[in-house]
């Protein structure tokens, strides 16, 4: 069964909305200075670039630790996929594993620049859309899960 039914699409919908919302306000006041826009192009750069990078791996950790075998699960630089089958309730607690992200570089970035640090914060929770959307599609069920390319999220019953 294919899982990305309307608590996906919803969960997706209303992070995208609301981080891009807040994105564009925290933005649109100095959206015409030049140095700012530089510094704000260059911190999300590296924001995105880290972020990436992170955020799969804290993916792949987790699945490892709830699991799941090396050859079931990979992680790229802006994916992960679950290629072998893996219980919903460690699936969900893999999804979750990297929102702590945003609230950690954020703050840091936020030493130095306040606006910065929360617009980093709100760059990566972007990231996590897709991850928190899984994770709401996912409560309520049992069985066992697999996210590979081009199938998206499917759920299976029974032992894998």
């Amino acid at each position: 069964m294919r899982m990305q039914d309307w608590r996906w699409y919803g969960v997706y919908g209303l992070v995208v909305g609301l981080t891009g919302l807040g994105i564009w306000r925290l933005i649109e006041p100095w959206l015409w200075e030049r140095e700012y826009v530089v510094r704000l192009l260059a911190t999300f750069g590296v924001a995105v670039l880290l972020g990436g990078v992170l955020h799969e791996g804290l993916h792949l950790r987790e699945a490892l630790r709830q699991g799941a075998s090396w050859d079931g699960v990979k992680a790229g630089w802006l994916r992960f996929r679950v290629e072998k089958p893996l219980e919903v309730g460690a699936y969900r607690r893999v999804m979750v594993a990297p929102l702590l992200l945003p609230v950690v570089f954020g703050g840091l970035v936020a030493i130095f620049d306040e606006r910065q640090g929360l617009l980093t914060a709100l760059v990566w929770l972007l990231g996590s859309a897709d991850d928190l959307a899984d994770w709401a599609a996912l409560w309520g069920k049992k069985g066992w899960v697999t996210r590979r390319v081009g199938e998206g999220l499917r759920l299976h019953g029974g032992e894998p």
